[in-house]
């Protein structure tokens, strides 16, 4: 056993022990009990990962009583599981049964590589029930499935329509293939397998597959299609935002049954690898070379869990069936990601002190995400059975890689030194990054470089409110070679609620402006946002900016700035909420990401808070840098037509003191004579030695530009030509060598 397979094994011996508090057994039955609350829905598939983590343990631990333990443990939660099934005699804890439903499959195809290393343990009982759920399961996907409004195989780029169903296509056509695989002798064995093909095929499509000739699986591609779920750049708007957990799901989908069917020996549907290759090419990309996803659409859910657990058998795919030689060696970076928590809980758990709170408040999840992990950990162990790849010598990849979706309004840039991205589609709406490749443990993602601009709600006296609470009127995306330039606005302040009974929207038009300069270094964003002309309005914080740092335990709860006012370490969670000047323009994170104020404000600035407030869950601690912060803690009557943020800035990945210093002393906001009429420009030294000047139109007349500001290229092609703006249009010129 490897190194790092005997890192998962002793994760997941410490885990299963740890998991003993949530184990449960059933008084009326001997030998039957369950793991977490036992729920329908995510409690059922809580108790089947924990089913497959202890069938590999049964399976792979070198502890002889733990092996025969966690064995005990897998039947007597697999019994009970298939028990509560619709087709059984029992139901869950919550009086209900469980199955068919869209989701039933997912946990079920989840467990199916522990519960094929449970058959030893079998009786006869025990594979008649296992047949008569997988079967009841794949009669109902091929008779009455249905998912939310639609009845049917549905696919849909956009979330919104409740049609964006890529996961669950796999998931459901896996488990036909599956069921049609462990029974032939079925007599709707054939049915089933063509109804894979097609939930399969409609699972990573994408609009060109309706005129696709190629044959899969008997049948050309497009007489099975029914609908793209991917944009053609293999963006995917799942949960309506640019979801990169998600991608990572389907990718996992087809490493479960793949898997699986090569340990049996039986061969794979053709569908089942439909264009995952291509899903693969963009998702590698957004990952840290330390293993963590660069979510550049952002994330509903806890930092650092759930997708990101899913990883790991994506990463096993890749490597076998995919044939790509690097992904293989992100394994050993993500099981340290894995570990390097579960020793700072030092109980066995996987998230014990750090979501502490939501285990007291909602256990249900919290061994939802417990299970996850240990689920994937016992498909590494088993994915090693099947494959234990020597890593080839790994080709050099390319320097830059480049990707943009416009219809969609996402775009990234990868390098060495530099991943910058933007999403207008994010969770929350609007996010950019600009950091190291290398460290994820700088990023949080929520509204980070898109500005922060809230009006007083309700909800602020009672809980955060995790949901948007602004809207994406228009943006556009313009690559080049070497980055991009991407422009926006948004309306803030939508549907306002004061207690007894004021109501009120459309508070703002916040409009943003962000370049990646093709330096491979530096982003700039220009921000304007003003106040609409319907009303006064209570507005409640302002930050320009919006650098998000976390400063959890994967970084040791301590961070490090130089300033322009010297050194400052910000140990964390700080004693209480406050907010710091940072005593001038410029600031240096961890001597490797460089912030620079250029027009808007005297400071940078930087807001603390003691309690964990990243993401929609608060699942890490965060500081917020600004330029400028303006947090009212009582809020503040903002006029109608009021500019309450005017603001200019860069960050530069892998800059020190010394460049970050030179960029401070020379980028600056150039003055015109259309200031008032809403014209922004700014120029800034590249770290190509060029001089670059972005300017940016906030008003609502065409603008012509003087010949001064215009000076070099443009890098992206007007209608109006090189020097007349239109109102809303954003330009970037370039000179120098």
């Amino acid at each position: 056993m490897s190194d790092s397979s005997s890192l998962s094994l002793n994760l997941l011996e410490a885990w299963f022990r740890y998991a003993e508090r949530d184990w449960t057994p059933l008084p009326d039955r001997t030998g039957w009990g369950f793991y977490g609350v036992g729920y329908n829905g995510w409690g059922v598939q809580t108790q089947q990962k924990y089913v497959a983590a202890a069938a590999a343990l049964a399976t792979f631990s070198r502890d002889e009583t733990l092996r025969r333990e966690a064995g005990q443990r897998a039947m007597a939660a697999l019994r009970w599981n298939l028990a509560s099934h619709r087709s059984g005699s029992t139901t869950c804890t919550d009086g209900t049964p469980w199955g068919h439903t869209w989701i039933s499959a997912l946990g079920i195809e989840r467990m199916m590589f522990g519960v094929e290393r449970l058959r030893p343990l079998f009786t006869g009982e025990d594979h008649e029930a296992l047949r008569r759920v997988l079967c009841s399961e794949a009669q109902w996907l091929l008779t009455d499935y249905r998912r939310g409004r639609e009845s049917d195989i549905q696919a849909d780029v956009w979330g919104a329509s409740g049609r964006n169903d890529p996961e669950s296509n796999l998931w459901n056509g896996a488990l036909l293939w599956r069921t049609a695989a462990l029974y032939p002798d079925h007599p709707h064995a054939a049915d089933w397998r063509e109804r894979a093909h097609r939930f399969l095929i409609n699972g990573v499509s994408v609009a060109a597959d309706a005129d696709d000739p190629a044959i899969l699986g008997g049948r050309a591609i497009r007489e099975r299609h029914i609908g793209a779920n991917f944009f053609p750049h293999y963006a995917l708007d799942h949960h309506g935002y640019f979801n990169v957990g998600y991608m990572v799901i389907c990718l996992s989908n087809a490493a479960f049954l793949h898997f699986d069917l090569k340990h049996a020996g039986l061969p794979a549907p053709e569908t089942l690898h439909h264009h995952q290759a291509d899903l693969w090419k963009v998702t590698r990309e957004l990952i840290f070379d330390d293993g963590r996803l660069i979510r550049a659409g952002g994330d509903t859910r806890i930092r650092y869990a759930y997708c990101q657990d899913y990883l790991l058998p994506s990463l096993w795919y890749a490597a076998d069936q995919l044939g790509d030689p690097h992904a293989f060696s992100r394994r050993a970076a993500l099981l340290e990601l894995f570990a390097r928590e579960a020793r700072h809980n030092a109980d066995g758990s996987f998230f014990g002190n750090r979501l502490a709170r939501l285990r007291r408040n909602n256990r249900q999840y919290h061994t939802r995400l417990e299970s996850d992990r240990a689920c994937v950990l016992g498909m590494d162990l088993a994915y090693h059975e099947t494959l234990s790849p020597a890593p080839p010598p790994e080709p050099a990849r390319a320097e830059t890689v480049e990707w943009a979706e416009p219809e969609y309004g996402a775009a990234f840039i990868k390098s060495r030194r530099r991943f910058a991205s933007f999403a207008w589609r994010a969770f929350g709406l609007a996010q950019g990054l600009c950091l190291p490749p290398d460290d994820g443990h700088l990023a949080e993602w929520h509204w980070n470089l898109a500005g922060k601009v809230e009006f007083a709600t309700h909800s602020h006296h009672t809980f955060r409110r995790p949901e948007p609470v602004r809207r994406l009127d228009h943006q556009s995306v313009h690559p080049f070679p070497g980055g991009f330039l991407t422009r926006g606005e948004l309306t803030e302040g939508m549907d306002l609620t004061l207690q007894e009974g004021w109501r009120g929207s459309e508070s703002a038009r916040h409009t943003l402006v962000f370049a990646a300069l093709p330096d491979d270094r530096t982003v700039l964003g220009i921000q304007f946002c003003r106040t609409t002309d319907k009303r006064h309005t209570l507005l409640w914080q302002v930050k320009g900016l919006h650098l998000n740092l976390p400063n959890d335990l994967y970084n040791g709860f301590a961070r490090t700035l130089e300033t322009e006012a010297g050194p400052l370490r910000l140990e964390s969670p700080p004693p209480r909420e406050e907010t710091l000047p940072l005593g001038g323009r410029w600031a240096v994170i961890e001597g490797r990401l460089g912030v620079v104020g250029i027009d808007g404000a005297q400071a940078l600035a930087l807001h603390r808070s003691p309690i964990r407030r990243g993401g929609a869950l608060e699942s890490l601690y965060v500081e917020e840098i600004g330029f400028p912060i303006h947090a009212e803690s009582e809020g503040r009557l903002a006029a109608p037509g009021e500019v309450v943020l005017d603001a200019a800035w860069a960050v530069l990945s892998g800059a020190g003191t010394q460049e970050t210093r030179a960029f401070s002393g020379v980028a600056a906001r150039v003055p015109t004579l259309h200031d008032a009429a809403g014209l922004r420009v700014i120029r800034v030294p590249g770290a190509d030695g060029r001089l670059y000047t972005l300017a940016a139109h906030f008003g609502t007349e065409p603008l012509s530009l003087p010949e001064s500001l215009t000076a070099g290229a443009p890098l992206l092609a007007s209608s109006g030509g090189e020097t007349m703006l239109q109102p809303g249009e954003a330009r970037l010129y370039v000179a120098g060598a």
